[in-house]
């Protein structure tokens, strides 16, 4: 899939924040706080907490998605261990109808703390993890959500470029082709102390750091610039660029983990995360970084103290919070899509692409596929038709029929057009049926495209 297929907000911005560290504030009247403060932050997702016991709720997945915000919905598993399939299919069925589509499991392998010691200390780590994450991609990919490697700790125990690059070359060889197509993969990418642009440029700029070591003069990967290093690990050992989805970014007032620098004081923490909000936003981050997870917007019952919280206990925010509400917001810009403007005043064309054999086929054809968007078309009003060339004066085209070779023509030719393009195909109208009432079900007008 090309980045600009995976499912973003509604207006996009890119900023995004990690919600409490627990899962006991999912009430309806927190909820609603929240959404209100989450949108004059201009924050488009929300990295929420849940175990197998507790999962996220409902209307929480349902009122995110209503007020434009995307969630990323963390499953607890801790310490790291071995997942039960059926349950967990049950529950990603039951988040993707609500609509989500982004969830990942266990957090920071390559910590001894995120393991029972004698799994920590046996041998083969990465391929030991992979055993157990393989399944767990395979069954969400299963429930319709999108497959996510789980973060990694920046350095860690087990240095994580290096975990890093065998786990991906383990599910380069294990998972089926089709997984591995749809694959994201989350990071942890915390600033510290050190300058914004720390370690950019990647391991092109920065070839002599070595794990655990960095020579004078040179610069390493733990920092908010993580992605490109991560980007060219995964680019080497599947081919090409997958999504980043950030579980938790930014600073924390008071950190100074490198001695060289000063540590982060209020107004170094707000200035430096209005910045990262603007980076993102702004695109002049790679496209493959999809969000932010400013880390965190509140602290969990369970937390001694809220070092890294956004809104503390005692009521008082960090500027930041007052800082980043003063942004001007736009939404980020998407490589290939379009403002739908001039050239494309048709938000959302509906393609009948129809099989051209016989004039008999074609009729048929067309007949029951007109029958079986009827209930979609009518949740979402597309502009609906046959033209190709129609179609290319809308910046969102979904293509619908069973001539795969037509579809990829079709596709490649308002792709060329500057349309955002996605395919649905199908054999029967059951099948087209089906796939159009998941969609009305679950809120999303598309599959994967932005809107």
């Amino acid at each position: 899939m090309r980045l600009d297929q995976f499912p973003r907000p509604q207006g996009d911005t890119g900023i995004g924040f990690r919600y409490y560290a627990d899962t006991h504030h999912y009430d309806p009247p927190t909820l609603d706080f929240w959404i209100a403060e989450l949108a004059e932050l201009g924050a488009s997702w929300l990295v929420l907490t849940s175990t197998l016991e507790a999962p996220v709720p409902e209307h929480v997945v349902r009122a995110l998605i209503a007020a434009r915000i995307e969630p990323i919905i963390h499953l607890d598993i801790h310490p790291i261990q071995p997942i039960d399939r059926s349950s967990f299919l049950a529950l990603c069925r039951r988040y993707a109808d609500w609509g989500a589509y982004y969830l990942y499991v266990y957090s920071e392998p390559n910590r001894v703390t995120s393991w029972r010691f004698e799994d920590w200390a046996a041998p083969g780590l990465p391929s030991r993890f992979a055993e157990l994450l393989l399944p767990v991609l395979e069954t969400t990919a299963e429930a319709g959500l999108l497959p996510l490697v789980s973060p990694l700790a920046p350095g860690g125990q087990y240095w994580d470029l290096t975990f890093l690059g065998q786990l991906l070359d383990i599910v380069a060889q294990q998972a089926a082709p089709s997984l591995v197509d749809h694959l994201g993969v989350c990071i942890h990418n915390p600033a510290g102390n050190r300058p914004l642009n720390w370690g950019k440029g990647g391991p092109t700029r920065w070839p002599s750091a070595r794990p655990y070591q960095c020579p004078p003069g040179s610069q390493d990967h733990r920092g908010f610039y993580l992605f490109e290093w991560y980007d060219a690990i995964i680019r080497e050992h599947l081919g090409t660029s997958h999504p980043l989805i950030c579980a938790a970014t930014g600073l924390v007032p008071g950190n100074q983990d490198d001695p060289d620098f000063p540590a982060v004081d209020d107004m170094t923490h707000s200035l430096r995360s209005v910045e990262i909000a603007r980076l993102i936003m702004d695109g002049d981050v790679p496209p493959y970084l999809f969000n932010t997870a400013f880390d965190a917007l509140a602290a969990g019952d369970a937390e001694p103290d809220d070092p890294r919280a956004w809104y503390r206990r005692d009521s008082t925010v960090l500027p930041a919070v007052q800082a980043l509400k003063a942004l001007k917001k736009h939404p980020r810009p998407i490589d290939g899509s379009s403002d739908g403007s001039v050239t494309h005043p048709i938000y959302h064309y509906l393609l009948i692409y129809s099989p051209t054999q016989t004039p008999g086929a074609i009729v048929w054809s067309t007949r029951w596929m007109l029958q079986a968007t009827a209930e979609y078309v009518e949740h979402f009003q597309p502009v609906i038709g046959f033209s190709i060339e129609e179609a290319r004066r809308a910046s969102r085209v979904t293509i619908v029929g069973t001539d795969a070779a037509g579809m990829d023509e079709a596709e490649a030719t308002l792709r060329a057009a500057g349309c955002l393009v996605e395919q649905i195909r199908v054999t029967s109208e059951d099948e087209l049926r089906r796939a159009l009432g998941q969609m009305v079900r679950r809120g999303r007008r598309f599959r994967h495209l932005p809107g």
